[in-house]
């Protein structure tokens, strides 16, 4: 046997034992696009609830999946001050413009002035994180309980603004009770038949 070879054997075996021994990651497919069942906020984990094709006219916008606890009903999905996660994954590419101009259209439908002007300056420094995104890019917006509202590009935290308020707000572009984004991909998400 030639020097060396006899280490192979241990060394193969090694290789296969840190890959058996390595956690399993449990993901879910959603129309094509991959979620993990669950992820980590802060110390918290908090489980896949539920996730849907979005479709504006004939396109297929992005796939989204709501990460929220399991304890929270459908109807206390948007105010309930828990972890909670909207992933989208992008099937075109849209400007940050776009996310700007369409964000700011739904809130305007769905919040009175008064609420618009308490989160005028917030909503000001959470648009400027907005970036241009291709295809296969993915935005979350997180809030974490005492401390904010996150918005991450590819995982990496662009921005957080504070307040219980305006992640109620900001969810409610797709969460909103009576005038959410999609009333279909509203109800998949938050479990609501």
């Amino acid at each position: 046997m030639k020097p060396g070879h006899r280490f192979i054997p241990a060394t193969l075996a090694l290789v296969l034992t840190l890959f058996l021994a390595a956690p399993a990651t449990a993901e879910t497919e959603i129309d094509g696009v991959t979620f993990a069942d669950a992820i980590t906020i802060d110390d918290t984990q908090v489980p896949l609830r539920a996730g849907r094709l979005y479709r504006y006219t004939v396109f297929r916008v992005y796939v989204g999946a709501l990460y929220i606890p399991e304890d929270v009903t459908p109807d206390a999905v948007l105010t309930a001050d828990v972890p909670k996660r909207l992933e989208l994954e992008y099937l075109r590419a849209i400007s940050a413009d776009d996310f700007r101009r369409s964000g700011n259209r739904l809130l305007e439908d769905q919040q009175d002035a008064e609420t618009l002007e308490a989160l005028a300056e917030r909503l000001e420094t959470f648009n400027a994180a907005y970036r241009d995104m291709e295809a296969g890019d993915r935005y979350a917006l997180e809030y974490r309980p005492g401390h904010g509202t996150r918005l991450l590009q590819n995982g990496t935290p662009l921005v957080e603004v504070p307040g219980a308020d305006f992640a109620e707000a900001y969810f409610g572009i797709w969460l909103h009770p009576e005038n959410p984004l999609s009333r279909r991909f509203r109800d998949t998400l938050i479990g609501q038949s």
